[in-house]
């Protein structure tokens, strides 16, 4: 890896997200994220949050000697060019990152992070030489949870009780890990699915795929998610139908293949 200071932030596009480095134009829409109620919630951005914290943000902080240096992104796009984000990578100087985010609450839905967070952790492995990109988020954070598993990341089930400290709180939290092959791996399935062309599943739908995937009953379905025996039947019906699968077990590796659903990271792929 380059010494810190050396490598310049580079500029990153798919054609939609574009990756800029920081500058002092992006201020006043960072201070508003920054004092968004959703981002203080998720975050260990400092409330109140300033300008003189954005400016903080924009400027970089100080690098560990044996670290190279933090990459820091504007998540933007085109054709516009207002910051609606920033991304980060946070090398340890032993072929690993840390990965964090920030999203502008107008930004919120569109997709864009997990396109982001695609660009800058294939740079890391293809620029830095990275091995590994892990991601911690509090939990309860399911706009992080989500783009994570988009991009690829590894999640386990359970939480990490009181592993990470907000503001002089300790916070339950998960933890994700991204190698090279799993970003590519998830890459083929979204473009697989993005190829599906049959009727779209219902959120409800996809989450009792993602139960059938743990290789679970319909009453075990049930009773993790909170409905009646009777109403998963019929959501598995409607799946079978959707996914013109003659059983469960079909469905479910049609829609591994689709990208609908993915295997928890302690079942084998």
């Amino acid at each position: 890896m380059a010494p810190a200071g050396e490598r310049p932030t580079p500029i990153l596009s798919d054609g939609i997200v574009t990756l800029r480095p920081l500058d002092a134009r992006d201020i006043p829409d960072i201070t508003a994220a920054g004092q968004d109620p959703q981002v203080i919630e998720s975050s260990d951005l400092p409330t109140p949050f300033t300008p003189e914290d954005a400016t903080d943000l924009v400027s970089g902080g100080e690098v560990a000697p044996d670290h190279a240096a933090p990459v820091t992104w504007a998540l933007t796009v085109l054709p516009d060019d207002r910051w609606s984000g920033s991304v980060s990578l946070l090398p340890d100087g032993c072929a690993g990152a840390r990965v964090g985010s920030l999203l502008a609450p107008w930004a919120r839905g569109s997709g864009h992070l997990p396109r982001a967070l695609r660009l800058a952790c294939a740079w890391g492995f293809s620029t830095l030489g990275l091995e590994v990109v892990t991601w911690s988020a509090y939990a309860g954070d399911d706009l992080a949870m989500n783009a994570a598993r988009q991009v690829g990341f590894r999640i386990p089930r359970h939480v990490f009780g009181s592993f990470g400290v907000q503001r002089g709180r300790r916070r339950d939290c998960w933890i994700g890990t991204l190698t090279p092959d799993d970003l590519r791996t998830a890459a083929r399935l979204a473009e697989a699915r993005r190829d599906y062309l049959g009727p779209e599943l219902t959120r409800r739908e996809v989450d009792v795929l993602r139960q059938l995937a743990r290789g679970l009953a319909n009453r075990a379905v049930a009773a993790e998610l909170g409905i009646s025996e009777n109403t998963v039947k019929n959501h598995v019906r409607s799946i079978l139908e959707k996914l013109q699968a003659s059983s469960r077990s079909e469905a479910v590796v049609r829609a591994l293949n689709l990208g609908i659903v993915s295997l928890p990271a302690d079942q084998p792929r």
